[in-house]
């Protein structure tokens, strides 16, 4: 099993691959929807309450499926944890992925969980973070999982595991509804739900790509453009939902 320094360092190298600093928080979501580099195709669908993700490679074609039912700090964590599958276990063709974080599952499982901690909040980059803090109480850590955008689960998992708290503390602190909580430190509760929860099924990525470029190369006509990208869960493209207010300036 690759060790927590190997790991984090893996995280290092992507986010250098990137073109992202080893401090800042990251937007996952824009970055692999952006990434031309690799045929990454993601799809949020509600899935089992058991699963936050499922991967999927054939050839160089990647698809994930993140559980949009899942908050959407965890979504970000699941969309790094799958990314580990796809980029660094090179015989992984499918993966499906529970929901629980503990150190009972598989190896592959665990080294997955914590390159997503680290890619989202490089080891370095917590300790710098909470430099002339308080210790980790309460308000420290949800200051920590607003800023780094990780879900409240993650962070502590991640606290625990780098011994910054102990087990009777993440006890505590798993046990409070941290939305509330998070309000009364002023901050908004759309780290702790589900995003668009009217849209819990969509698709970004490769696959919209790859449906424009046939279209304009006039390989697929317009009525089977409209049909693959129904079938992807993107009414919004075929029936121009959502275009911007052309009255703005009226």
């Amino acid at each position: 099993m690759k060790s927590s320094q190997e790991l984090n360092s893996l995280a290092l190298l992507t986010r250098q691959m990137w073109g992202e600093d080893s401090d800042s928080p990251i937007d996952i979501f824009a970055i692999v929807n952006g990434w031309k580099e690799k045929k990454i195709t993601l799809v949020k669908y509600p899935l089992s309450e058991r699963i936050s993700g499922i991967c999927t490679k054939v050839d160089d074609d990647i698809v994930i499926c993140i559980n949009s039912t899942t908050s959407y700090g965890r979504q970000r964590f699941t969309l790094a944890h799958e990314l580990y599958h796809v980029l660094y276990e090179p015989e992984t063709q499918q993966v499906i992925c529970d929901m629980s974080m503990n150190m009972d599952k598989p190896e592959s499982e665990r080294e997955a969980d914590k390159f997503a901690g680290y890619l989202l909040m490089p080891y370095d980059a917590l300790l710098q973070y909470k430099a002339g803090k308080p210790d980790w109480n309460l308000e420290t850590i949800i200051d920590a999982e607003q800023f780094f955008r990780i879900s409240h689960q993650a962070m502590i998992y991640r606290l625990t595991f780098d011994n910054l708290i102990t087990d009777a503390d993440a006890d505590k602190y798993k046990a409070i509804t941290v939305s509330t909580e998070a309000a009364r430190l002023g901050y908004g509760k759309e780290l702790y739900f589900p995003t668009d929860r009217d849209k819990p099924y969509f698709t970004t990525g490769e696959y919209i790509r790859k449906v424009e470029q046939m279209t304009e190369k006039n390989i697929i006509s317009k009525g089977k453009k409209e049909e693959l990208l129904l079938e992807a869960y993107r009414p919004d493209i075929v029936y121009n939902y959502d275009e911007e207010d052309s009255n703005l300036n009226d």
